[in-house]
């Protein structure tokens, strides 16, 4: 698996009193401060995992699960937040958690309750204290943030011993269990929320919404669907019965008004999915797994397919030129900046 290990990651950790240096001597992993990518194995991923345990102290794993402290590093979350909902938001994220590592998320729904758990994916290794409370405290914060609610679960279970600053920040009956779990209301996971189309567009640069303005028409019915694709996608609810069903229409019907169109439904996702991709990608902070979930894809060999087809380029050759685009900009505007200035 890769780990993105941003410049502002690494400075929030700084922030909070944590080195990543450390982290990694702790964890007996190489030295990858000077990298933006980390590669690690399911074991390497463990082992950092515990580094974080003996590390972290409860108000630090509290402040790395917040997401108004973590937002320009997981945009994944914001994409979650894209969803109609609490139960469509943890069931777009548990795909999300498959794709860049092994933390499973298990969700399981009964009439009136919903439980949420966690575990690593390699027999025989349980998730250290702190990946059940930092993933725990993440679901909780990610529901509150989504409904402007102060939700609250209907129990909390745990095989750690939570300090009381955590025990706070649940404000919930708290059980001490083998394995671990979130409980919540059904009633409370399907308050919509009140993010929904609206996070991912903050994230994405002024640029792209220019570059969107001017790729989708609303004045035809197919700039109609681009708009409700552009905004579906994030929140993982973009088939052409969940586009049809925005509109008010039936599959069929949108399938005919775009037939007279000259296009197809399959058409016009691929081309807001392209659109969107090119601009993911020119953030260089942004794995490839992570892209190929932000545009709806589940695996990401099948998304780097797709880009190579719709470009002729491979990502790897795609960034590579985009990084020579930026820097002769920035050359360019560095010689211009000086030859006013005489």
């Amino acid at each position: 698996m890769k780990l993105t290990i941003t410049k502002q990651y690494q400075e929030f950790l700084n922030s909070i009193g944590v080195d990543f240096q450390t982290l990694l001597d702790v964890a007996q992993l190489p030295d990858g401060t000077w990298k933006e990518e980390l590669t690690l194995s399911t074991l390497d991923y463990y082992h950092l995992l515990l580094a974080f345990d003996k590390i972290l102290t409860d108000e630090q794993i509290l402040a790395m699960s917040r997401l108004q402290n973590i937002q320009m590093f997981m945009p994944p979350f914001f994409a979650a937040l894209s969803s109609k909902n609490g139960l469509a938001a943890i069931e777009h994220f548990a795909k999300y958690k498959k794709i860049i590592g092994p933390v499973i998320v298990d969700m399981e729904q009964f009439d009136d309750f919903v439980r949420v758990s966690y575990r690593y994916d390699y027999t025989g290794l349980e998730l250290p204290r702190f990946a059940v409370l930092n993933e725990q405290h993440l679901l909780l914060d990610m529901i509150r943030t989504g409904t402007g609610q102060a939700i609250k679960p209907v129990r909390l279970g745990t095989p750690y011993v939570y300090g009381q600053e955590a025990l706070e920040a649940f404000d919930c009956h708290v059980e001490q269990m083998e394995g671990n779990e979130l409980i919540f209301r059904k009633s409370d996971l399907e308050l919509p929320f009140i993010t929904a189309n609206n996070i991912m567009l903050d994230y994405l640069e002024p640029q792209l919404k220019e570059r969107l303005a001017e790729a989708i028409s609303s004045e035809s019915f197919t700039g109609i669907v681009q708009q409700k694709l552009y905004q579906a996608i994030p929140g993982g609810e973009f088939s052409v019965e969940d586009i049809a069903m925005s509109l008010g229409i039936s599959s069929r019907t949108l399938q005919r008004n775009l037939n007279a169109e000259g296009t197809k439904f399959n058409q016009e996702l691929q081309n807001v999915q392209k659109l969107l991709a090119l601009s993911y990608l020119e953030k260089s902070d942004i794995s490839t797994d992570e892209v190929a979930y932000l545009v709806g894809y589940a695996e990401a060999s099948s998304f780097s397919r797709a880009f190579k087809k719709w470009t002729g380029k491979t990502i790897s050759q795609y960034r590579k030129l985009n990084q020579k685009k930026s820097v002769d900009s920035a050359l360019l505007a560095c010689c211009c900046s000086r030859w006013k200035g005489r």
